[in-house]
């Protein structure tokens, strides 16, 4: 028997086509659901994180130790390739700055010893990598190389930039000449004052320059009973060389990562390559050893837990629409089949096959399926963009609506699998419909077990708990529980709908 399935398709359709209208409204409400979800997750989560990395504070990387000059002059060389392995080669500003030894205070020169409380007062020069850029000058000049012999008794004093707040403690001006004496050495070293500075900003991102600098910039800091005043910027010449007029005491590096740039996939490995540096720092073997201080790989891990309670919630989202969305197209294609088994009887009987009436169903269900799948991609799109400001993306919008355009064919080609008789309504009735009764009690009580045991499963597992012990990822637990309490429950109500509609029916003849 043959069939003209390009003439007999459309009337077919026209026939039903209220049903088939509810198939494709169906398939366009889950197709544009589900590509609403995949652009957002796409999209917006990955844009959410860089916001958040943006906005997070303490993700400076800061490192310091006692070292001399030679040493500092390594660390500042091996230092930013050993941070961009840690960042994985994200990009980061790295800033290198030298201490003096502590300078003190000579009785009778300049500076006047200022009140600090009873505590000792000393003075601390320093370079301040690339500081020109994050300063600006109040008066005065920055200062210039320091010339041989600089420093001493009769050379040429050292060029020094000092921060204005320091040098309203200290009562010293733009031209001072400064006698201060190496408390290690005992050498008494000159400063000439070229200019007075203040930063160009105390908050934000680049506030964070600034950890650099030990003093705070009040100007002084205290501790152990010694009020440290200063910094004096000095050009790193005044290190440099065996007969340079200042002897470095401490090192302190400074790298400010581009925390947005870090993929969301890579979150937790940076941080955990972090970590591993901080601990390397601290047990240097080669070189003295550093302290690396940062809150970077909290932030990090913190940011990653969140993404994944958003994705475990995105996921649950779209497990749900899944189910919701199989079950209404199920309930579509069962009741287009049943309207249709007298057809399909009359069909069979005339001698037409299962693989005949199947290419039928599959020339109504491809472009059904096709088109309202297109559709409701176009749809969700269009929703995750009003959402969450997100833009049209291929590789999020595509394989969503192509999925649900593949799920939506298979689940309305089921019922076309089983071949219609004359003989199947009495068959239905008699002794197999008992069995497949008893059949399919038995899938509904599985069903309900697993809900109760996913149930139970998430008094231990939840996606913030599983972050906080270091195990990231969307736990499927958390993911598959609603959905199976949700088809759990259902499946219980429909058994007690039955049960219920007959209790109510006795209640009036009992009260009668």
């Amino acid at each position: 028997m043959g069939f003209t399935r390009g003439s007999f398709t459309l009337p077919r359709m026209n026939a039903h086509r209220l049903v088939i209208i509810a198939a494709a409204l169906t398939t366009v409400v889950a197709a544009a659901l589900a590509t609403a979800l995949a652009t957002f997750g796409g999209q917006a989560l990955p844009r959410a994180v860089r916001d958040d990395l943006t906005s997070a504070s303490g993700t400076t990387m800061v490192m310091t130790g006692e070292v001399t000059a030679a040493q500092a002059a390594r660390y500042s060389a091996t230092l930013p390739g050993r941070i961009s392995d840690a960042l994985g080669h994200v990009a980061f500003g790295f800033y290198a700055a030298e201490w003096s030894d502590p300078l003190g205070f000579v009785p009778g020169s300049l500076p006047a010893s200022p009140a600090s409380a009873g505590n000792t007062p000393i003075a601390e020069a320093a370079t301040l990598g690339d500081v020109s850029a994050h300063a600006t000058l109040v008066s005065g000049h920055w200062p210039g190389a320091a010339a041989s012999g600089s420093g001493s008794g009769s050379g040429q004093p050292i060029p020094a930039a000092l921060p204005a707040t320091a040098g309203a403690l200290m009562h010293v001006s733009v031209g001072d000449v400064l006698r201060l004496k190496d408390r290690v050495s005992g050498h008494v070293i000159r400063f000439v004052i070229t200019g007075l500075y203040r930063p160009e900003s105390v908050s934000g991102a680049s506030a964070a320059y600034w950890s650099l600098d030990d003093v705070a910039l009040s100007g002084s800091s205290t501790a152990s009973g010694f009020t440290t005043y200063g910094p004096l910027t000095v050009q790193a010449s005044a290190f440099a060389g065996s007969a340079a007029p200042l002897t470095a005491d401490a090192g302190s590096w400074l790298a400010q990562p581009q925390t947005a740039l870090i993929p969301a996939s890579q979150l937790t490995t940076v941080a955990a390559n972090v970590t591993t540096l901080q601990q390397t720092l601290q047990d240097a073997i080669a070189l003295p050893a550093l302290t690396l201080s940062t809150s970077l790989p909290a932030v990090l891990h913190g940011t990653a837990s969140d993404l994944d309670v958003a994705r475990s919630l995105l996921a649950i989202c779209a497990v749900l629409l899944f189910l919701l969305a199989a079950a209404a197209l199920l309930a579509v294609a069962r009741l287009l089949a049943g309207q249709r088994e007298g057809e399909s009887a009359m069909l069979t009987a005339r001698g037409a096959t299962r693989w005949q009436l199947l290419r039928m169903t599959t020339a109504e269900a491809v472009p059904l399926c096709l088109v309202s799948s297109a559709v409701g991609g176009v749809l969700g799109v269009l929703l995750a963009k009003g959402l969450a400001a997100t833009t049209w993306s291929a590789g999020e919008a595509v394989p969503a609506a192509a999925a649900v355009a593949v799920g939506g064919f298979v689940i309305l080609l089921v019922p076309a699998l089983y071949t219609v008789t004359p003989g199947t309504a009495r068959v239905r009735r008699g002794r197999q419909a008992a069995i497949s009764t008893v059949s399919r009690a038995g899938v509904d009580l599985a069903l309900v077990a697993l809900a109760v045991l996913a149930g139970w499963q998430l008094r231990d597992y939840s996606a913030v708990s599983a972050g906080s012990n270091g195990n990231f990822g969307v736990d499927p637990v958390i993911v598959i529980a609603p959905a199976l309490a949700l088809a759990g429950g259902t499946v219980v109500a429909l058994r007690l709908l039955p049960a219920a509609r007959r209790a109510t029916g006795w209640l009036p003849a009992g009260g009668g």
